[in-house]
């Protein structure tokens, strides 16, 4: 029987890979996960607003210990407590030293960057919540049966009121042309559309060490220019290349809607193509794969019945887009030794290669 190569999200019950995923071929997926840690793939940063409601400053801390500063954000300090709070908050406090840990740390001072500068922001604008708010917040919290153990407490109300205050501080660019704009972009991954897709995946030599993704990709960068090019058609390159059982059908792998059972990245690449066009690679803890798609059977749902979904999908790009240029406006200097997001020169966040520096952003 041949093994499945459909890159799936994990079961709940699976041990989690890096990449959040358990492959069907779990030994080459964790070692192919392993060699995409050595090469500290880009780490895309976002806040959400409900992650943001999530990361509410921490009280000031009690040793000296926890006052080592970490990070300026302006005048804004963000010592050693927050960063301890923090990875509590993501469950990372207990990960051994290693990779893991190092990610997880970069995650948790970028989004205490990230509330700083959305806290004075907030304060700029003398945004406030009300009790009424608040109370709001709170019973829907309750509803959606995320309310903590021990109870909504003055800490959890605390970062209720900054959600809130970040929802006001978004709400003015919010109007109908927004959300018809953000409907059209992202109809396809909403609505109900299935795509029929197929790809080529390449498998990383691990004998290659750290150089065994990179060379991945420019392999199957050879061999979309050979496709594009018309020298080769997919299903040929599928049958010659690819390290999948789908090779014998061409690299088919059936219908997905855009929360089917693929990788995220895999996903989101699919569904940025329109039917005939061919991806650039695209990297996943099971392979380096090119994805192509073959047919699109069209979706149903209209933007009325999926405005929730829509002002959702456009509250994150507003809030992105806001924590950019804030981001600019200001200046955030990292303390020797803090792994931290550095960014290119085109705005997109890479992490940095060498955790002793010390940046200013």
């Amino acid at each position: 029987m041949s093994t499945p190569d459909r890159p799936r999200t994990r079961p709940a019950s699976s041990p989690a890979t890096p990449g959040g995923v358990q492959s069907a071929d779990a030994p080459r997926g964790r070692r192919f996960a392993a060699a995409a840690g050595r090469r500290g793939l880009v780490l895309a940063v976002a806040v959400a607003i409900a992650a943001a409601a999530g990361v509410g400053r921490t009280q000031p801390p009690a040793a000296d210990d926890g006052a080592e500063l970490l990070v300026l954000v302006g005048e804004e300090r963000i010592v050693k407590a927050d960063l301890a709070a923090t990875l509590r908050r993501l469950g990372a406090d207990a990960l051994p030293p290693g990779e893991a840990r190092q990610r997880a740390t970069m995650l948790a001072i970028e989004q205490l960057v990230e509330e700083r500068l959305l806290r004075t922001e907030i304060g700029r604008q003398n945004i406030r919540a009300t009790e009424s708010e608040l109370d709001r917040a709170v019973a829907q919290l309750v509803a959606q049966g995320k309310a903590p153990e021990g109870g909504v407490n003055a800490d959890v109300r605390r970062r209720l009121e900054f959600d809130v205050c970040v929802r006001k501080l978004l709400l003015p660019q919010l109007d109908e042309a927004a959300l018809a704009a953000t409907f059209a972009k992202h109809r396809r991954e909403i609505d109900g559309t299935r795509l029929r897709v197929s790809h080529v995946v390449l498998r990383p030599d691990p004998g290659h060490g750290d150089d065994a993704i990179p060379a991945a990709v420019r392999r199957a960068e050879a061999i979309r220019a050979q496709i594009v090019d018309g020298g080769l058609s997919f299903a040929d390159a599928a049958a010659r290349h690819s390290a999948g059982p789908s090779r014998h059908r061409g690299g088919d792998l059936g219908a997905t809607a855009r929360t089917g059972p693929h990788h995220e990245a895999f996903a989101g690449a699919a569904f940025a193509l329109e039917q005939g066009d061919v991806s650039r690679p695209v990297v996943t803890p099971f392979g380096v794969h090119l994805i192509t798609v073959t047919a699109v059977e069209s979706g149903t749902g209209d933007a009325r019945a999926l405005r929730p979904r829509v002002e959702q999908l456009w509250s994150r790009q507003a809030l992105g887009d806001l924590v950019a240029r804030l981001r600019q406006a200001a200046t955030i200097t990292y303390s020797p030794g803090v792994p931290h997001v550095e960014r290119n020169a085109d705005g997109s966040a890479a992490p940095a290669r060498d955790s002793a520096a010390t940046g200013t952003n």
